[in-house]
């Protein structure tokens, strides 16, 4: 039977703890035990406070925003996003579509009024 005993090197706030044997050809001089480092870890996990899910909801509403992107105008009108961007190709000179840069956006009171002298869509 072996004589071991565990040293311990706190390096850089990092602790190492590690095997010392009387043979070494058999065994390194220092092995590595993760053992401590997982039990530091677990330690670490039970102390931590959970973290809530917060979810992504807009902090202005979709029905105060001044224009919406093609995302918001299809869940807000319940109109497909292909559906929105075919009016938006085809009316392309109306006043509810806002440009920036390369992305289109939906002017929701102007939609809106277009949408209301609209017979079908």
């Amino acid at each position: 039977m072996l004589n071991t005993d565990l040293g311990c090197n706190n390096a850089n706030g990092i602790t190492l703890i590690h095997e010392i044997t009387e043979r070494p050809a058999k065994v390194p001089t220092m092995v590595p035990l993760a053992y401590g480092i997982l039990c530091e870890l677990k330690k670490t996990m039970k102390e931590a406070v959970p973290v809530k899910e917060v979810k992504d909801s807009p902090a202005v509403s979709i029905a105060d925003k001044y224009s919406l992107s093609i995302q918001e105008a299809a869940e807000y009108y319940g109109i497909g996003e292909k559906r929105l961007r075919s009016i938006i190709s085809e009316h392309y000179n109306e006043p509810f579509i806002l440009e920036i840069g390369s992305h289109q956006r939906i002017k929701r009171r102007l939609f809106e009024e277009f949408l209301d002298q609209a017979t079908a869509v």
